[in-house]
């Protein structure tokens, strides 16, 4: 269920247990996180989800790089690109699987279409395979808004991080890309300086890094 934030996060928190007791090594165990791009929803709903529900965990930093921070931002600025609109269809799906949400009934024949071709592949089979997609072109005439579809609202606010109750209480790089004075291509620089901002606020220790100059995957290496 790519995309889909808590699902993420929880999953990599039971990673980290579940590697912890078949090494055998005590829970008290120093850990570091990283994760950038769909790995980076991973690192940051764990961060955040932690404390409630793996505080015995030792995690004591946490980096994630290219940061989604709210969808419905990456959702306008990618909506017709040319390198990462394939990645609308496929967040439809996996977040409609993880929030046990009928979004078909929303989907106009091209999105049932679309839907059909990516909802088993990775995201090097779609992420560039559909130069140009809208949005507008996955949904009927009737819904050719999807801030104003109930259901998709409530998901995509779900999403938004920062939003859960309690803050990460290890150290936290974050970084972006920033390519276009907006952001990288697909994540945007200010949610995500935003992000660290509203961390420093609850006393996180934060350091929060801008790419200049480099796009999505190219800022992946620094």
């Amino acid at each position: 269920d790519w995309g889909a934030g808590q699902e993420s996060g929880y999953g990599t928190l039971d990673g980290i247990r579940a590697t912890e007791n078949y090494l055998g090594v005590v829970s008290d165990t120093p850990v570091g996180m990283v994760g950038y791009s769909g790995g980076s929803i991973a690192t940051e709903w764990a961060s955040e989800l932690a404390p409630s529900y793996a505080p015995s965990l030792d995690i004591v930093g946490a980096a994630s790089g290219g940061v989604p921070v709210d969808f419905a931002h990456n959702l306008t600025y990618i909506n017709g690109d040319d390198d990462w609109s394939g990645v609308i269809p496929a967040i439809i799906v996996s977040v409609g699987r993880a929030f046990d949400a009928d979004i078909n009934q929303y989907l106009s024949g091209y999105g049932k279409k679309l839907v059909q071709q990516v909802k088993n592949e990775c995201i090097a089979s779609f992420a560039s395979e559909y130069p140009g997609l809208t949005v507008q072109q996955l949904l009927k005439v009737q819904y050719q808004n999807p801030f104003e579809i109930p259901v998709l609202v409530r998901i995509m606010n779900k999403l938004i991080m920062g939003t859960t109750k309690g803050h990460p209480e290890e150290p936290l790089l974050l970084g972006v890309g920033n390519a276009d004075g907006t952001g990288d291509g697909i994540m945007i620089a200010g949610d995500v300086e935003a992000l660290a901002h509203e961390y420093c606020t609850q006393k996180v220790p934060v350091t929060f890094d801008v790419y200049s100059g480099l796009e999505h995957t190219e800022a992946a290496v620094p």
